[in-house]
């Protein structure tokens, strides 16, 4: 209480205020659960009216300061929303209920609108219909504010940093949970292992259906953000919001992470990944010896999973470089446990991008190899090496990152123009036809001139395919024709030499 009277009234405001974007972002998460609960795989019934209420009580708590009662069409328009959201209950006619499925939200808008004052034209207008368009709009203007809000909560200021460790970290487990359900339903789609292992604790715990929960979780996510914007629309003025819009940024740039949530985070993401790693190695290197899943092919073993870790590689190569831009340092013990947590997630994000790097060459080694699959593996390499300069930084904070970045991303596209990436394919390809018997000519016929005096060479090769001949024969005739000596290529020129030969 004493706090609060010694606080300046400009740093109280920003509290309240911070305060209030806090309970309409949990509460907007709340509804979304709500609703997932209430619709997802389920028909309508009297969940439209339950949900309704809840949104009714979620609007009314978020909005409490600006909403007055009065005798106006705005209340009046509770009744037949209600009256409407009921015929799910009551009634089964499916032109009506398609019908209010529409009409409904529509009345929502409009009386939101109405109750807090937000219209610029009278309901019984024509125009009105423009206000509930606004703010429809101003809904989708507002999308990135849970975001802004959400990031916001890693800052802690200074006046709070005090006998707070508790709830510092029960913020962070709050945070992980949507970060941590998006990697558990990645890794448990590459892995069958890995989703065995998480089933059996989900069915512990009770049934769910663990294939449901990365759909469930974009539902949330996304009825969350909606419910999010559009009560922020109303509960900010325009200019008002956008000027504390601006202001979150500014402080989030200027900034920093309180350390103790990002442990938190960390933690919590590398104890996943360890387990993951853990049922990784048990067969992830062994498949080069033939011990692989059981029931699997090499095929099958690459297919399954290849860009869920590649995604998995991204988000935690994303998290890392965010955590060093912006977590702050609090202690040496907090600072040097932010380090071995960093250099942790580093470890495992190597370890799954060698699980995803050894699957894309079994899936080549069995479909065979375009550019596409070239430019993957070149791609998981450079991020192999980004990942180890970043682990340097980690230990030697004074270290730049965006300099040797630069410096690498240029070293590795020069690396892929003289790399001749059609000779590689063109010899991957014809090696795999070698010992399997299997070749996608009409690919092949597909690369450049660089690939021709690789596939002269399968002229020698018995059971020569009849196609590659005549494309030879082909690129023989094109190539015999004069041309400018200003067009002169060596690449073409080499492949002349190969065919008159």
């Amino acid at each position: 209480m004493e706090e609060a009277i010694l606080m300046p009234n400009d740093e109280r405001k920003k509290t309240e205020v911070q305060k209030e974007d806090i309970i309409l972002l949990i509460s907007s998460v709340l509804l979304g659960v709500i609703f997932d609960f209430l619709f997802y795989k389920k028909s309508l019934g009297i969940s439209y009216l339950i949900f309704v209420i809840a949104f009714y009580l979620f609007f009314g708590w978020n909005l409490r300061r600006k909403i007055g009662f009065s005798y106006s069409f705005g209340w009046f328009l509770g009744i037949p929303i209600l009256a409407l959201s009921s015929t799910y209950l009551i009634f089964a006619n499916q032109i009506f209920r398609a019908l209010n499925f529409v009409i409904i939200p529509i009345l929502i808008v409009a009386q939101t609108l109405l109750i807090i004052g937000e219209n610029k034209h009278q309901w019984f207008e024509a125009s009105f219909v423009m206000d509930i368009g606004k703010g429809v709009r101003r809904t989708l203007g507002n999308i990135s504010k849970p975001l802004v809000v959400g990031l916001s909560l890693l800052r802690i200021p200074k006046s709070r940093k005090k006998d707070n460790t508790f709830q510092k970290v029960l913020l962070g487990v709050a945070i992980s949970i949507p970060l941590l359900t998006i990697i558990i339903s990645l890794l448990t789609s590459a892995d069958y292992l890995f989703k065995n292992l998480i089933s059996e604790l989900v069915n512990s715990l009770g049934t769910i259906n663990l294939t449901d929960i990365p759909q469930q979780g974009i539902l949330v996510l996304l009825i969350s953000i909606f419910m999010f914007s559009y009560t922020w629309s109303l509960l900010k003025s325009k200019d008002q919001g956008q000027t504390q819009g601006e202001e979150s940024v500014a402080q989030q740039r200027a900034g920093s992470w309180d350390p103790v949530i990002s442990v938190t985070i960390l933690s919590l993401i590398n104890c996943v990944y360890v387990i993951f790693i853990v049922i990784q190695f048990t067969y992830m290197f062994g498949a080069f010896h033939n011990v692989l899943p059981a029931g699997y092919t090499y095929a099958e073993y690459a297919r399954r999973g290849f860009f869920e870790l590649l995604i998995v590689t991204l988000i935690n190569f994303s998290l890392l470089l965010s955590s060093l831009k912006f977590t702050g340092k609090e202690g040496k013990g907090l600072t040097r446990a932010v380090q071995v947590l960093h250099s942790l997630l580093v470890l495992c994000t190597m370890v799954i991008l060698v699980s995803a790097f050894l699957r894309m060459s079994f899936y080549e080694a069995a479909y065979g190899y375009t550019y596409l699959r070239v430019l993957t593996h070149s791609f998981m390499i450079f991020l192999f090496v980004l990942l180890a300069v970043a682990c340097y930084k980690i230990w030697n904070e004074r270290f730049s990152l965006l300099k040797p970045y630069i410096l690498l991303a240029l070293a590795a596209y020069l690396v892929l123009n003289f790399a001749n990436i059609d000779v590689l394919i063109a010899q991957k390809n014809i090696a795999r036809y070698l010992e399997t018997g299997k070749l996608d000519t009409y690919y092949l016929r597909h690369l450049s001139y660089d690939s021709i005096p690789v596939l002269v060479g399968l002229l020698n090769e018995e059971n020569t395919p009849p196609d590659l001949k005549q494309y030879l024969e082909e690129q023989q005739m094109r190539l015999s024709q004069e041309q400018a000596w200003q067009s002169f290529n060596i690449s073409q020129y080499e492949a002349q030499k190969v065919l008159t030969q």
